[in-house]
């Protein structure tokens, strides 16, 4: 950390400059010693003086030298550590991966889970407030049905139909899926993070997921849509561990979606710390709470240089 520590303007502190020599002269003229030691003895000034050695040790000189120097360190910008560029997270987006087969038809979540997944689905959406979201429905082979979009509404509108019978494939094709989704961030140009709405994963999914991959995947994380109260599915739950990922449990209210959202958040942080889109973090800010309290005395009656 202190090895990383420099100054973003340091320029800056060449005010520092102008503003010393400014409080020497201050200084010098508020000193009732100096008009006086060239005409009486120094052993004697000290008792000459009205206030002599009882005057007061902090003034409003020497604060108003200490908060020019905070304001001379603060507008130069001491940094030691990155932060991620505050308008890469406007530009990241999220894609749902939602499976449609069979056994999505369960129902040991009311109304079945593909209609309680659905329902998630929406409600993310909502959660999200007009976030750059696409969906990439899989069975046995993965289909791209909406891009990255801010309008909700439509994906709410094409996953209303998602339905088995329109999977030309049956099966567990979740390496495409996650590959699909993966690519659909490159060709936008954006960065992050998958969410896959499904029950289970096939061993052979998990065996294809502990390979390494082709490209770099996303952030990735699972909502299990098995009845309430339920174990994780084994073959999700190796999936999730291969792919180092979290899995959220579906639960009646929002608590599964809220945890889905802040892990969103930090894998965001963890990715664009990795990527260019990373500054170096101005810490100046820190420092105003310090410059107001040392300018508070001045709304005091009397208190001036």
């Amino acid at each position: 950390m202190i090895e990383n520590f420099h100054f973003l303007r340091p320029f800056w502190l060449l005010a520092l400059i102008p503003a010393a020599s400014l409080w020497w002269v201050l200084f010098r003229r508020q000193d009732a010693r100096a008009a006086w030691r060239s005409l009486i003895a120094p052993h004697l000034l000290e008792h000459l003086l009205v206030g002599g050695r009882q005057r007061k040790r902090i003034r409003p000189i020497h604060l108003l030298l200490l908060v020019w120097v905070l304001m001379g360190i603060s507008l130069a910008g001491p940094s030691w550590q990155k932060e991620p560029s505050p308008f890469a997270e406007d530009t990241a987006g999220m894609i749902v991966v939602f499976k449609v087969a069979p056994s999505m038809m369960a129902e040991d979540v009311k109304p079945s889970r593909l209609e309680r997944g659905k329902q998630k689905l929406h409600d993310l959406l909502e959660m999200r407030e007009g976030g750059a979201t696409g969906l990439v429905a899989y069975g046995g082979s993965a289909h791209l049905v909406m891009p990255l979009t801010r309008d909700g509404r439509i994906i709410d509108i094409m996953a209303e139909g998602l339905e088995p019978g329109i999977m030309p494939v049956e099966g567990d094709a979740l390496t495409d899926a996650l590959t699909m989704a993966g690519s659909l961030f490159k060709q936008a140009g954006r960065s992050g993070s998958v969410v896959v709405i499904a029950d289970t994963v096939s061993p052979a999914q998990v065996a294809k997921l502990s390979q390494p991959p082709d490209q770099e995947r996303p952030p990735v994380q699972f909502l299990a849509v098995n009845a309430l109260g339920a174990p994780t599915d084994r073959g999700l739950a190796n999936a999730a561990n291969a792919l180092g990922a979290r899995v959220a449990m579906l639960t009646i209210d929002a608590s599964d979606l809220e945890a889905i959202t802040r892990q969103a958040r930090r894998d965001l942080q963890t990715v664009l710390t990795q990527q260019s889109g990373e500054r170096w973090k101005d810490s100046g800010y820190a420092l105003v709470p310090f410059i107001v309290l040392a300018a508070l005395p001045w709304a005091r009656q009397g208190w001036r240089v």
